[in-house]
């Protein structure tokens, strides 16, 4: 697998939903990047009471995951925090709750920002949820720090049939793109094919059976 590095909040400006919205607590601004200590009404995210809210994150693709930063409420209630999981995976079985548990939250003091170490977990998804009846689930920053996207590396050993001869490399190259294209015509882009190995050229040879003289 390769992974190309990533710095800074994988979270920042990506688009988030949560199970309900309380007034104008939008599930965005948990990512805008404003945590929002003073007024939280215009920078933090909240549900509705309700049976396990959760908010959830799509990172659009899959990075390791190496910490999440959770910044609380400083007004109204910063208790309703403790007891939340954070999840990361790219299953969105109930609604991604069922991926991984990177950590559970014992408490936040009010306006503050505490980080919590995910050891490179693998995931598209960050959820929070908080289990029980009657909870809110209020967050006024999301932050994910980590490396990616990764990127899965397969190998597929082909044989084809063609008079073509693979040891030029322009034909080589030619043989990929057109592999390339076939793929994507068939919904499948996004795809980079190369050489593991050069390619051996296999001579079939077709047997002719001697003829038999009929016997008198």
């Amino acid at each position: 697998m390769k992974v190309d590095g990533t710095e800074g909040n994988l979270a920042l400006r990506r688009n988030a939903t949560q199970s309900s919205t309380y007034g104008l607590w939008f599930a965005e601004k948990a990512v805008d990047g404003n945590p929002g200590p003073v007024k939280s009404w215009s920078a933090c995210s909240s549900t509705t009471s309700q049976t396990n809210p959760w908010w959830r994150l799509d990172l659009s693709d899959t990075y390791r995951v190496t910490s999440v930063v959770i910044t609380n409420i400083k007004e109204c209630c910063p208790e309703r925090i403790n007891g939340a999981e954070i999840h990361i995976g790219n299953s969105l079985e109930n609604n991604g709750n069922n991926n991984p548990i990177c950590a559970v939250i014992s408490s936040i003091p009010a306006g503050v920002s505490s980080n919590y170490t995910c050891n490179e977990m693998e995931g598209r998804y960050v959820n929070l949820i908080i289990p029980g009846d009657s909870r809110f689930l209020t967050l006024c920053e999301v932050e994910v720090y980590g490396e990616g996207p990764c990127v899965k590396q397969t190998f597929v050993k082909l044989k084809l049939k063609s008079s073509r001869s693979l040891s030029e490399a322009t034909e080589r190259v030619q043989l990929l793109t057109q592999l390339e294209s076939a793929l994507a015509g068939r919904g499948i882009s996004n795809v980079t094919l190369r050489w593991s190995q050069l390619p051996e050229q296999e001579v079939m040879r077709k047997e002719v059976a001697a003829s038999q003289c009929a016997q008198r």
